[in-house]
């Protein structure tokens, strides 16, 4: 698959009188959040526990519940220490992003996202020590019973941040 097969999945929700201002994708290879500095601790306590536990039911002829209890605490731990960075790295291949002059259109994996340049809440741009950057969508809400709820979607690590940037303030309001 050549790099212009990446972007062909757009041309169905292209509509007359709009063009593509700006083509990008995340940059490949991990890149660690703030968020990372507390999920990497919480993630080796969990998991340390988790093992601990299964150590302790093996090797106490703790009975079989016991035992099968603590597999899916083992398997979570798993994923929060290693899983969830692999599966950031298997879905950054298969992200691309779209901005036209009338919206923004995100694939991830088998998913496309379309959001509307009039819908797009503020966007905050933060900055990655390598250098790339990622564009946050963020909005705040109210739901029917008066709760607050937030939602949030996102351009992650791409080299051009200004580009993208420059083509969302183009964008057709």
């Amino acid at each position: 698959m050549t790099n212009l097969d990446n972007y062909d999945f757009c041309k169905p929700y292209i509509m007359d009188g709009e063009y593509i201002l700006w083509e990008g994708a995340p940059e490949k290879g991990l890149n660690l959040t703030s968020r990372d500095v507390v999920l990497l601790p919480f993630s080796l306590v969990w998991l340390g526990f988790s093992l601990f536990w299964e150590f302790l039911a093996v090797t106490t002829s703790g009975s079989l519940f016991m035992m099968v209890w603590g597999l899916p605490f083992v398997a979570v731990g798993i994923y929060l220490l290693f899983g969830r960075f692999l599966q950031t790295l298997y879905l950054r291949d298969k992200t691309f992003y779209i901005i036209t002059n009338k919206k923004l259109i995100i694939r991830s994996g088998n998913k496309i996202k379309l959001y509307r340049a009039q819908d797009l809440p503020p966007m905050d741009i933060q900055f990655h020590k390598n250098g790339n950057g990622t564009i946050l969508f963020y909005q705040m809400g109210y739901g029917v019973n008066g709760r607050r709820y937030g939602s949030y979607f996102a351009l992650e690590n791409i080299a051009d941040v200004a580009g993208a940037q420059s083509a969302i303030s183009r964008m057709e309001q």
